[in-house]
């Protein structure tokens, strides 16, 4: 059976989707972005391939580098952190795959002088060419950063 399309029919389905796209429309426009919390500000992706990463942990800068920028896989490499202020420590961090999960690689950091932490990890060996591994770090003080490592074959 048949249904025409009426003209009461065509105006609910116009004043329906007037609605919708006024919602939609304020929802963009006027919405305000929520405001980031402290512990979320830590959380933009630093790659460590190309450059040594900065970051901001109790309100002091301080630096995660890698003692060689070639990481290949299977093969340990040196992460070291400097300028971590007094007290102040990781204490958990580790490596998982940011496009592909291959699991969690702790890495734990030793401290080798005041304000610096060095640890020596690996990572594993992937079927694709490049991969891109998370470096994960969490301090006593409750705040996190993640820092990205490009690995090629």
């Amino acid at each position: 059976m048949k249904e025409r399309l009426t003209s009461r029919k065509f105006a609910h389905l116009l004043i329906v989707m007037t609605i919708l796209l006024g919602l939609m429309a304020y929802r963009t426009w006027f919405a305000a972005a929520p405001a980031a919390a402290d512990s979320q500000k830590n959380d933009q992706i630093c790659d460590l391939s190309h450059s040594p990463c900065s970051a901001t942990i109790a309100d002091l800068p301080l630096t995660v580098s890698l003692a060689n920028p070639s990481i290949r896989p299977e093969h340990d490499f040196q992460l070291q952190v400097s300028g971590v202020a007094r007290g102040l420590m990781p204490t958990k961090s580790w490596l998982e795959g940011q496009e592909m999960f291959m699991g969690r690689i702790p890495v734990s950091f030793s401290q080798q002088g005041e304000g610096l932490w060095l640890a020596s990890t690996q990572v594993g060996a992937c079927t694709s060419h490049r991969m891109v591994w998370l470096l994960t770090i969490e301090w006593n003080n409750g705040q996190h950063q993640q820092m990205a490592l490009s690995v090629t074959r």
